[in-house]
């Protein structure tokens, strides 16, 4: 089975906290090389820290951050020092420290762990799971779908066995809060990494009061790029969408070759208009030569709108007008639209590495 590290992020920590790790050593599955990182508790709970080194001694590293960071934060500098100093486990096994992980799903994930994927502990979202949980996962789920292709039933669960070789890809990322594990959920494929979901306990403990994800604020910075490249795609597309209409109408007739030029002539000014907002506001200047690659996708894209646009105009109807052939080019746009975020994100303006 190879050997894991245990790694808990824990802000505020109750009681919970020790009776969690009291079972993670009860289990003799689980390798003994826990890393407990301390994400700026207040002092009224810096007793329980004080209580777990003395039951604990040595057995539990605790890290602290004076301030509270963020749990993506507090996960990267637990993933680095397993990096560092316990190069030779296999996987870092992530759980949250209100106790709504059992450590019995834990073995279940160890079971199905390979050395090339990452494994993810999912909870099924009935109508007694509280709301506040029960919707965010399930709008991020179904948004994740819709923009990513990727279907996974419980994109926030805090319960993973991340393989050690995405461990350095990790560190990279900018994000420190929420959005920390979400992104590591997209940035999967990339790194040659499958996702092998395991069914667990779901459970909530007071109406899940314990959890410190706040609803609105951290769900917005896990759509954030989504929203921001809908934002700059929706911006480009109604410049894109208007001088299409206005250069088909100075051509006239609705044949193939002046859908083309009426595509040619939007899409570029359009598409200048767009790389500007997405290199500037969605993607942060990552990338290298994302012009030369940008121009690539938008001339490849042109291409492709303006034959789906002229494709769905006459498999709609043989009698086709200038009205149609601009509802049909929303259908096409916006299939290549999510196409398009997906390349931009991976290929374009792709983070790479220090």
């Amino acid at each position: 089975m190879g050997e894991f590290g245990v790694l808990i992020p824990a802000l505020n920590p109750d009681e919970k906290l020790l009776h969690l790790l009291e079972e993670i050593f009860a289990e003799q599955q689980i390798a003994q090389y826990v890393v407990l990182v301390d994400d700026g508790s207040d002092d009224m709970h810096s007793e329980i820290f004080q209580e777990i080194q003395k039951t604990f001694g040595q057995k539990v590293i605790v890290l602290r951050n004076l301030s509270n960071l963020g749990k993506g934060a507090a996960l990267k500098r637990g993933l680095a020092y397993f990096e560092k100093w316990f190069p030779m486990v296999q996987g870092v096994i992530t759980l949250d420290a209100d106790g709504q992980h059992a450590v019995s799903d834990v073995v279940r994930l160890m079971d199905k762990f390979e050395p090339q994927a990452l494994v993810l502990g999912c909870r099924t979202f009935s109508e007694d799971i509280p709301f506040r949980s029960r919707f965010g996962n399930v709008l991020t789920n179904r948004l994740t779908r819709l923009f990513t292709g990727l279907s996974i039933s419980d994109t926030q669960t805090g319960l993973r066995i991340i393989p050690m070789a995405y461990v350095p890809t990790l560190l990279t990322f900018s994000e420190d809060h929420f959005e920390f594990e979400f992104k590591m959920l997209l940035e999967a494929k990339a790194a040659d990494l499958k996702i092998i979901e395991v069914p667990i306990e779901t459970i909530y403990i007071d109406d899940n009061a314990s959890s410190h994800f706040r609803v609105i604020h951290d769900s917005f910075a896990i759509y954030a790029q989504f929203l921001k490249f809908a934002m700059t795609g929706i911006v480009s597309f109604l410049l894109d969408v208007g001088l299409f209409a206005f250069f088909l109408f100075l051509l006239g007739r609705e044949n193939l070759q002046n859908v083309m030029w009426a595509t040619v002539g939007a899409r570029l000014t359009s598409g200048i208009v767009n790389y500007g907002l997405n290199r500037q506001l969605v993607f942060g200047h990552e990338g290298q030569q994302t012009l030369i690659k940008y121009a690539i996708l938008m001339f490849v894209q042109m291409l492709a709108s303006g034959a789906l646009t002229y494709l769905i105009a006459h498999t709609i109807s043989q009698s086709g007008n200038v009205g149609l052939v601009t509802i049909a080019k929303l259908i096409g746009d916006f299939i290549l639209f999510l196409i398009s975020f997906q390349i931009q994100k991976h290929i374009v303006f792709k983070a790479v590495a220090a």
